[in-house]
């Protein structure tokens, strides 16, 4: 009889094993962290092919995935998280993120970009509210609906959230010398360079791939600079 009050959220919760759920979110993680690097590249018009998945990110994307999800289970397990925990944490949790990224760019957002990163924040944190809401129902058909809301959720946090980044970055690594190269990114072991315009504060999206070990690597000389929000010439 205790099993028919369930939710069957909380079934799957309770009756999957251990190995299984970390296993899960585990691949979760790294599909949450190859996503946010595909967001990232696609701003500079690198194909997502060369996209690559760093420790960093998935350990940052598994302990937020783990938090919410445990949100969610407190929301329908304890009656006093029922009232106020849906409202307060999908507020608290999109601002969480918003200062994790934040701290990725320094806490500088232009201006030009501010009015977007409102909108993401709202359309988030509604969606992340209706999650909560849905998962504390008691109906098979709700839940199904919680998880694809929270599968949508996490596919645009994570491609958003390295879009942001992408667009607001104002430091980076540039070469000395009358035709500066900047360091976009890395790839395996080669750092991705670009013609840079220190005047325009412009990219050229004619990259090279110039390995860690290379002749040319050790010709050039990087320092870092305040490149501004960069610009990518069309």
């Amino acid at each position: 009889m205790a099993n028919q009050k369930n939710t069957p959220l909380e079934r799957i919760v309770t009756r999957a094993p251990e190995g299984l759920l970390l296993a899960g979110i585990t691949g979760l993680g790294y599909f949450s962290a190859y996503l946010s690097d595909v967001g990232y590249k696609s701003y500079f018009q690198i194909p997502s092919m060369y996209a690559e998945i760093h420790l960093t990110s998935v350990v940052l994307a598994v302990c937020v995935l783990i938090f919410t999800l445990s949100i969610a289970y407190l929301c329908i397990s304890i009656p006093e998280f029922r009232q106020y925990g849906p409202l307060l944490f999908s507020v608290l949790i999109p601002l969480a993120l918003a200062m994790i990224i934040g701290m990725k760019v320094r806490y500088s957002l232009s201006r030009e970009h501010f009015g977007w990163l409102v909108f993401l924040f709202l359309i988030h944190s509604v969606l992340l509210y209706l999650f909560f809401y849905l998962v504390q129902k008691q109906k098979q058909q709700t839940n199904w609906i919680a998880v694809t809301v929270l599968a949508g959720l996490l596919i645009s946090v994570s491609y958003s959230s390295g879009t942001l980044i992408a667009k607001n970055q104002e430091y980076f690594l540039v070469s000395q010398g009358p035709s500066p190269l900047l360091i976009i990114d890395t790839y395996q072991d080669s750092m991705v360079v670009a013609p840079y315009n220190p005047k325009t504060k412009t990219i050229t999206p004619k990259y090279r791939f110039v390995h860690l070990e290379s002749d040319l690597n050790e010709k050039l000389s990087f320092s870092l600079k305040r490149t501004g929000p960069l610009n990518i010439k069309k």
